[in-house]
């Protein structure tokens, strides 16, 4: 919370008399922000406690009060009067040594207090002592009422110090209240008798005898009489009877609501001073007559003189000024002369007859100058501007000048000059400009727009209406020129076009009888390397985008061609670049669902690649995806190319990458070959040039070095009596005596149909099948190599290197009984230890015999 100043005054009453005194203590305080700003009209809470002894003593009382500042920031508190939290206020004992005032704050108006002081109360609250003291003494009972009959003052303070004698202090909202009330009662007083009556003895020009302030917008001194003078002055000698004065507001206000509000005049014949002197030092107005009815806010009348007569000395004011607050004129002239002018003004000298300005007014309808035609169904012009003199030609007829900035909110203000035809129906220009000259020099236009300072325009063309159709500007010829020419003398645009809605900002077209171009742009400098035609974006539309509208068509949208015996970077007829962290630098759509063209064809007569893609980054060179059955790349030769349809190779001999990656997550192969020549291998690999490996035609693998699988058996597949989910890896099998060709679990002791045992991870699964076999209700039976088995200890405990055979349980073997093993009964040889009383599985070097 911010910290809060407070600059605190505490009154305490010091009322003393034999009545009852009222147990209570006024609190005062003014409220500041950390930036000794005054907290105006706020809510504020303060817990108040008397603390008996020292600043730290125990609290003898303590209450919660609530109020609100005024516009000064001023709170104003009864201790005594709020809400109880500890102790009796009128059981304060105040004869029993030193007391202090705690108050801790909320500048909130809530309970949290942030901020605390402690103060001593000094003498004033021991006033309510005095009840209780036995002193007794004078004094007087508040309210207090008394009648005395005397001629000298009744009540009399004396201050030789700095302070006021006697203040007044009132904090009620009530009307009509005042602070300090001085009362004639009688009604026919003597003359010059006053209810408040001010004196200043000093004799210097600074004393004031009265003085009323007000620091809001009332009245600091207010006089009120049903037929008399509210406030009377008069002056014996040299000096004001009235003086008004004022800093910033109005020194002296006269009003009425019937009568005159105020009447000057000189009675005496022979006096020829002015009925009325006011001046001023400032540059204000010194005589400001206004009216909101219909009479005159000046009427002069006289026989010989000048009605009105203005002088001045100054070139910048003016004799005579007139101004209108509201609808009417300021300065009307009228009469009824063919050959006069209402209003005529002439210039002896070098400046101007006439002039027409606006001085104050900031809401851009004053008018300077203001011609009319038509009223009351006149005709005739409503400005003319003429030179009769054929050797003037130094100077212009008609100058329109300003040096203000404008109105950019709305262009129809703020302009040096503004020409309007107000008629629907009109088929005239506003404004018409027109030179009859056999020379093209520069200047000999109908229309001559210049800018000469470092912005603006020479010309704007603006058709504001938003439901028109009308161009701003339109440009004819009938000659052989040019119906526009532009020209930019340094590095500005010649022409800059731009749309705010869903047009365009250029617009060129040839009607259907022509055959010139909507546009030709051509670069005649060969020094210069700028582009021709640059369009640029920042929106999401395309920065440009050409369009061939003819279905019977065979002419391209967009041509790019370029003659030039360098391939260098950038040498392109079409060169598309992305800047951007995303986007790309060419894009080619087919985007009709029935067309059959391709998005992009790229041909080379010479011997240059039909397609070079690089990425410089971790990108692809080349990324290809396909939505529909087609392939996302499809390299072809024709029947009569003798080239290769793909070519992928690796010139980094540091680049551990594969040249490459084919990867699926569908269901489909990876990678299909199909050979469909008359001879030829499907797939031939090479070592430094040399072939190792080969699949020829048929589907047969020669392997120069061999293979090496990762398995560790020879297997293979077959069907098995019952479901395949029955079986699992390690079960010993035997052959079926009931089906061809299928195998099922053991369940005799040295059985001669042992054939194998479930693989685990074969090396090589022999089967029948065709490869495209899924080998569905088949399982791997490995019939040599390492195979994890299930044994037992039936035989006994198994060591490495004991011979096998079936036992009595499903599927698992044990250690064979030398004695009577005979031939085809041996699964194979234990490669590890077993003395576990449950089965398990270990590995058996498997080799029936």
């Amino acid at each position: 919370m911010k910290k809060i100043l407070f600059s605190v005054g505490i009154l305490l009453g010091t009322f003393l008399s034999y009545a009852q005194v009222p147990e209570k203590m006024s609190y005062q305080a003014v409220v500041r922000n950390n930036s000794g700003q005054i907290l105006a009209n706020q809510s504020i809470g303060i817990r108040a406690s008397i603390l008996q002894g020292s600043p730290a003593g125990a609290a003898v009382y303590s209450e919660r009060l609530v109020g609100n500042t005024n516009i000064n920031g001023l709170i104003t508190l009864e201790i005594g009067s709020g809400t109880v939290l500890s102790g009796t206020f009128n059981a304060i004992n105040w004869s029993t040594g030193n007391y202090y005032l705690k108050t801790e704050t909320d500048p909130s108006g809530g309970t949290t207090y942030t901020i605390t002081g402690t103060s001593q109360l000094l003498s004033v609250p021991y006033a309510m002592y005095a009840k209780t003291a036995g002193g007794g003494g004078g004094g007087f009972a508040i309210p207090y009422t008394n009648t005395v009959n005397n001629a000298g003052n009744l009540f009399s303070l004396i201050n030789d110090g700095d302070g006021t004698s006697i203040e007044g202090i009132n904090n009620t909202t009530t009307s009509s209240v005042a602070s300090v009330r001085g009362i004639v009662s009688n009604t026919a007083p003597g003359g010059f008798s006053s209810g408040v009556r001010g004196i200043n003895n000093g004799t210097g020009g600074l004393g004031i005898g009265m003085w009323g302030s007000q620091a809001g917008s009332g009245w600091g001194v207010y006089g009120v009489t049903p037929a008399g003078i509210g406030v009377y002055g008069n002056a014996s000698g040299n000096g004001y009877g009235v003086f008004a004065n004022s800093n910033t507001g109005t020194g002296l206000n006269a009003t009425s609501n019937n009568g005159i509000a105020a009447n000057f005049a000189i009675s005496n014949n022979a006096n020829s001073n002015n009925v009325i002197n006011a001046n001023t030092l400032g540059n204000g107005t010194v005589i400001n007559v206004s009216t909101t009815g219909t009479g005159a806010g000046v009427f002069s009348s006289t026989g010989s003189g000048f009605a009105i007569h203005g002088i001045t000395s100054q070139q910048t004011s003016a004799g005579i000024i007139g101004d209108n607050s509201g609808a009417g004129e300021a300065v009307v002239g009228r009469t009824t002369s063919d050959i006069a002018g209402a209003v005529v003004g002439r210039n002896d000298g070098g400046g101007y007859g006439v002039r027409g300005f606006v001085a104050t007014n900031t809401t851009g309808t004053g008018i300077g100058v203001y011609g009319q035609v038509g009223i009351n169904s006149s005709k005739g012009r409503a400005g003319r501007f003429e030179n009769t003199n054929a050797s003037n030609d130094i100077n212009n007829t008609f100058e329109v000048e300003t040096n203000g900035n404008g109105n950019i909110p709305d262009n129809t203000q703020g302009n040096a000059a503004s020409f309007l035809v107000d008629n629907t129906n009109s088929v005239g220009a506003a404004v018409r400009g027109e030179v009859n000259t056999i020379f093209g020099n520069f200047g000999a236009a109908g229309i001559f727009g210049i800018s000469s300072g470092t912005g603006g325009r020479a010309g704007l063309f603006y058709a504001s209406n938003p439901s028109g159709n009308g161009a701003a500007l339109i440009s004819l010829t009938d000659g052989n020129g040019d119906a526009i020419v532009a020209n930019a003398g340094k590095d500005g645009d010649a022409v800059e076009a731009n749309v705010d809605g869903a047009g365009r900002a250029i617009y060129g077209w040839t009607p259907t009888f022509s055959l010139g171009k909507p546009a030709e742009f051509q670069n005649f400098n060969t020094s210069n390397t700028n582009s021709v035609v640059t369009a640029k974006t920042v929106g999401n539309g395309m920065a440009g985008d050409f369009f061939v509208d003819n279905t019977n068509g065979t002419s391209a949208a967009l041509h790019g061609k370029v003659n030039s015996i360098f391939a260098n970077f950038g040498t392109a007829g079409v060169y598309g670049e992305s800047i951007g962290t995303g986007g790309y630098g060419g894009l080619f759509y087919q985007r009709n669902p029935s067309g059959n063209g391709p998005a992009l064809i790229a041909l080379s007569e010479g011997a240059g690649n039909g397609i070079t893609a690089n990425a410089g980054g971790n990108g692809d060179g080349v990324e290809a995806t396909v939505d529909g059955t087609g392939s996302a790349i499809y390299g072809w030769i024709p029947n009569f190319g003798t080239g290769r349809a793909g070519y992928f190779r690796n010139f980094n001999n540091a680049n551990g990458q594969p040249v490459v990656h084919i990867t699926t997550t569908g269901t489909g192969s990876t990678l299909l070959v199909n050979h469909q020549g008359p001879s030829g291998n499907i797939a031939v690999y090479q070592s430094a040039s040399t072939n190792v490996a080969r699949i020829n035609k048929t589907g047969t693998g020669f392997f120069n070095g061999g293979t090496q699988n990762s398995g560790a058996d020879l297997a293979e597949a077959f069907d098995v009596e019952g479901n395949t989910s029955e079986y699992e890896p390690g079960d010993i099998l035997v052959i079926s005596t009931d089906t061809d060709r299928t195998v099922e679990k053991s369940s005799k002791p040295y059985s001669t149909l042992v054939a194998g045992v479930y693989a685990t991870k074969p090396g090589v699964l022999l089967t029948e099948e065709n490869i495209d076999s899924e080998l569905i209700g088949k399982v791997p039976m490995g019939v040599i190599g390492v195979i994890p088995t299930k044994v037992c200890l039936e035989g006994g405990k198994i060591k490495r290197g004991d011979l096998l055979v079936t036992s009595s349980k499903s599927g698992v073997a044990m250690k064979a009984n030398i004695k009577k093993v005979k031939i085809g009964q041996v699964i194979g040889k234990a490669l590890q230890d077993y003395d576990q009383n449950s089965v398990g599985k270990i590995k058996v070097l498997v080799n029936i015999k």
